[in-house]
């Protein structure tokens, strides 16, 4: 009887071992990996072909500015990389504390609807002032342009949503055609 009770927990002990030292293996490889996906973003790697989608332009570049648009197009976006950047680690902690209540809001027993109106009310306002700037900055820049740049910043966009339109529709064909 002993020795059946000793070759069991003997048994049990390096299966416990063999877990134990997977789980870590595993850990490790996970901490060892060359490059995030971050890394991989940055390095236009999560595009197919290796390439990546380009620049947050908008087209600007293709516009043939003169040397004073492009200063004043590069002091526009300088000037709003610093206000971003100063106001980074609010926005960071405003997020996380959303988060946070977001997530103390699933995980309780109960729905409180006050509580949830509150988070939505906080959500738009962020958005609402995100949206906001973006759509200062885009005029600003805008009003840079000759008439003629603005017309063919128009021309530019529509095309692109057409490239757009037509991708998607490519793939809601292939998803279709898979499916069956």
């Amino acid at each position: 009887m002993k020795k059946l009770v000793l070759s069991s927990v003997l048994a049990v002990s390096g299966s416990l071992a063999m877990v134990g030292c997977t789980q870590a293996s595993a850990v490790s490889e996970s901490q060892t990996t060359p490059t995030t996906k971050m890394q991989q973003a940055k390095q236009g790697q999560h595009h197919k072909g290796g390439q990546h989608m380009g620049k947050r332009g908008g087209g600007y570049e293709k516009l043939n500015l003169t040397e004073e648009q492009k200063a004043q197009m590069k002091a526009l976006r300088e000037a709003q990389k610093q206000k971003h950047q100063a106001n980074r680690q609010q926005h960071k902690a405003q997020m996380q504390q959303l988060h946070a209540q977001t997530q103390a809001l699933i995980n309780s027993p109960t729905l409180n609807t006050a509580s949830l109106n509150s988070l939505a009310e906080q959500q738009a306002a962020f958005s609402k002032q995100r949206f906001i700037e973006r759509v200062q900055t885009q005029h600003a820049m805008a009003q840079i342009l000759t008439d003629e740049q603005k017309a063919q910043l128009e021309k530019m966009r529509e095309e692109r949503k057409a490239k757009f339109k037509s991708k998607m529709a490519k793939r809601a064909d292939n998803s279709k055609a898979s499916a069956q």
